[in-house]
Parts: structure tokens; C-alpha cells; sequence
């Protein structure tokens, strides 16, 4: 009898119990990693649901705010336990974001209100489409933008160059550019349940042996996971005392922070935290998600110490909340947002906006108003920290100009 798998039989065991990791479509690898500690990278961070930047950020000196959120807005600073935690003169964050406040007075971090799509959407499918594929329309433009971006360094080696921290690869990171998925290094690997797991291993390794797309993904897959088992990723722990918070988003934070550090030649990566769509009950939804996402990013500041001079994180959701609070004290789907960025290059200590105000003439159908095109800031940051100067090919059909200031 052979030992060979058929492809029939890959399949079989595959559903059977047994998984590899997610690899993209044309994924290179080597032990060559050169340079690896001085490489810049970006971390973008994508908040799945429609985060409502109002509560978060709040604009706590217009009367509006507080009449069209009578029970969910989060009081001015200064006002109480539960108040807000003043920023500037207009501005102040959810208490929930504490973590955030030191290193926004330390100006590592920023924050850019009224962000967003300038095509309206209220699809959460349709919207998120849309902004990781920087094309704001359907059809024509298939691929994602930081796949684009990847697509437009110069070549590497690096076998973890873009990583996709979750259950799938993003869609901003789908195409043809090398990719790795992961949901977790401890995960990253070969599993079976089967007590023959090391058996299978070796015949299924033997199964990718032609010159066909599977075949070369798959032997790429095998040689990634080696590389990985000899990293020391694997037995990194955080550093500085971080301290992550519990749950998905927290350890593949940390997972990410063990790539870096181990200089496996990570220049790109996403890592997901969902939960945003706050129809109900915002606040008891809302604070908890903020929390995460403060103490994850903080957390992930300190472990990484000084290496994030070279690494900048930026976050992202597909649109805001409305105005105007709902019968279930929640809000629903909206238009402009606020987006976080942190780290390297960040001139922080600031909130930037082109700020329309909640005035009945400045919401855009009871929302509020997109001001700043959520590319504008990329198209920055991939200009300061990816040293990107045509950006036509990254995002097709955008017409704008880059943010100004926001990164050095």
C-alpha cells in the first residue's frame, strides 16, 4: 500500500482535524533576513461594527451632543466620576480609553476626527469592502490596499513581511502579494487530533511535491511553519512589565509584538477587534470594547519599548454612529468616525479635524459629517513611513491630497 495522500485524501484529513496555516498566494521564504530590526512597520488595526467615534471622542463643548444623546453622552471632564478625560479645549476621551491619555500627553499618540469613507454606506459588508480595498465602488478593483502596498516595496525575502493576525486574512491584505495568516503562533502549525499526527505530518508534506500553485503554497506553508518553530517568537514573553488584556485581540497583540521583536522581517500586519455595532445598550457594549482596545495598544507600546520608534499603528472602522441616540439607548449605523494612530513617526498630542460640527445644517442626514477621506491619513502614512510618492496605484480614483502633519 503507499504512503502517498492522494489530493482526495488531503482534502479528507484537512476536514477531518487537521489544519495549516494560512498562507497568501505567492508567498516567499528564506532564512535571509537582513536588515530585519530596521525595517518600519505599519500595524493596521480594523474595529469590525462601527465604532461610535462621538462617545469615544467626545466633542463635549457642543450643547447638541449632550440634547441628541440625552442618556448615553459621556459627561464634559471635570464633571464627576464618570466624566470624560479632557484632551483640549473641544475634546476629551471616554474614560474608558485611559490607557490612551499618557501617551497622547507623551505625543505618541493622535487622534483624527470625523474620518471616514466618502462614499455613504450604511452596509457594514458593503462599507468594510469598500475602505480595505481603498475602491469605493464595486466591481474592477479586487485586490487590497496594503496587499497593493507590499506589492510596491522593494523585494524581500522575509518570509513573515505581511501578517495577518486572525481567523482569515483581511481583505485589505488579499492578493497576490506574499501574505501569512495566523491566529496565534502557539497555532501556527500542522495540527491533528489524530494520534498518527506525525505520521500525517510527513505524508502530507510529501503530497505537495508538482509544480502546480497548490503544490508551491503548500511546501511554502511547511517551511514557514519550520522557520517559526526556530524563531524566538516562540518563547518570547512580554517585556517591561505589559501586561495584555484577556481575549483574542490582546494575545494576538501580543503574538504580533513576539514577531517583531524576534526580527523575522514583519513590515506589515492587521489584527481585528469586533463588537462596534452598538444598537443597544451602548454604553454597557461601548466602554468594554474601548478598554480592550486602549489596553491592548498600550500594552503593546510597553512590550515592544523602543522598537516602536520604527512601528505605527493605525486604526480603522467602516463608518460612525448617528447623531442621535436611538429608543434602545444605543445609536445606529452613521457616516463620520475617529481614527487612533500611535507610535513611530506620530505627531501625537493632537486631534486633528476638520470639525463640522453637530449643528442641524452640518449633519449629513443626522450624522456626522465626513471631513477627512480615511485615505488622506494613509496616504500620509505610507509617504512618511513607507516612503510612498504615486499613490495611484494604491488607491485608484483617490483625488485628494494626503493629510498634512498628522506623521514626520
Amino acid at each position: 500500500m503507499s504512503n502517498r495522500l492522494s489530493r482526495r485524501d488531503f482534502h479528507r484529513l484537512a476536514c477531518a482535524g487537521a489544519s495549516i496555516p494560512l498562507l497568501g498566494s505567492q508567498i516567499g521564504w528564506s532564512a535571509e533576513r537582513k536588515d530585519a530590526a530596521n525595517r518600519d512597520v505599519i500595524v493596521v488595526v480594523f474595529q469590525r461594527g462601527a465604532m461610535d467615534g462621538l462617545n469615544a471622542v467626545i466633542p463635549y463643548t457642543e450643547n447638541q451632543y449632550y440634547s441628541r444623546r440625552p442618556t448615553i453622552a459621556v459627561a464634559a471632564p471635570e464633571t464627576g466620576a464618570e466624566a470624560s478625560i479632557g484632551l483640549n479645549e473641544q475634546f476629551a476621551l471616554n474614560p474608558a480609553l485611559a490607557p490612551f491619555k499618557p501617551l497622547y500627553d507623551a505625543g505618541e499618540l493622535a487622534i483624527v476626527h470625523a474620518a471616514g469613507l466618502t462614499t455613504p454606506s450604511r452596509s457594514h459588508f458593503d462599507a468594510q469592502d469598500f475602505m480595505e480595498r481603498a475602491w469605493l465602488e464595486q466591481g474592477s478593483v479586487f485586490d487590497g490596499w496594503l496587499n497593493r502596498y507590499v506589492a510596491s516595496l522593494e523585494a524581500s525575502t522575509a518570509t513573515f513581511r505581511a501578517v495577518g493576525m486572525g481567523t482569515a486574512v483581511s481583505r485589505s491584505l488579499s492578493g497576490p502579494a506574499p501574505v501569512v495568516g495566523m491566529s496565534s503562533i502557539e497555532d501556527f502549525g500542522i495540527v491533528s487530533a489524530s494520534q498518527r499526527s506525525d505520521g500525517l505530518k510527513g505524508l502530507l508534506a510529501q503530497t505537495f511535491d508538482g509544480e502546480s500553485f497548490v503544490d508551491s503554497t503548500g511546501t511554502r506553508a511547511f517551511a514557514a511553519v519550520d522557520e517559526l518553530a526556530t524563531s524566538a517568537a516562540i518563547t518570547a514573553e512580554p517585556a517591561n512589565g505589559a501586561v495584555y488584556p484577556d481575549g483574542a485581540f490582546g494575545q494576538r497583540l501580543r503574538d504580533l509584538a513576539a514577531l517583531i521583536k524576534s526580527d523575522l522581517g514583519v513590515e506589515v500586519a492587521t489584527v481585528d477587534i469586533g463588537g462596534w455595532d452598538t444598537h443597544n445598550n451602548q454604553t454597557a457594549e461601548l466602554n468594554p470594547l474601548l478598554t480592550e482596545l486602549a489596553e491592548g495598544l498600550s500594552a503593546f507600546r510597553t512590550d515592544l519599548g523602543p522598537s516602536m520608534a520604527r512601528v505605527t499603528v493605525v486604526t480603522m472602522t467602516e463608518f460612525g454612529r448617528r447623531a442621535y441616540e436611538n429608543g434602545s439607548q444605543g445609536t445606529d449605523h452613521g457616516r463620520g468616525s475617529a481614527m487612533f494612530v500611535l507610535g513611530g513617526g506620530v505627531v501625537g498630542g493632537q486631534v486633528y479635524a476638520d470639525w463640522p460640527t453637530l449643528a442641524d445644517a452640518a449633519l449629513d442626514n443626522g450624522d456626522l459629517a465626513v471631513t477627512t477621506d480615511y485615505r488622506a491619513v494613509l496616504a500620509e502614512l505610507l509617504s512618511k513611513r513607507g516612503g510612498i510618492s504615486d499613490f495611484s496605484s494604491i488607491f485608484p480614483g483617490f483625488e485628494g491630497n494626503a493629510t498634512s502633519g498628522v506623521f514626520v
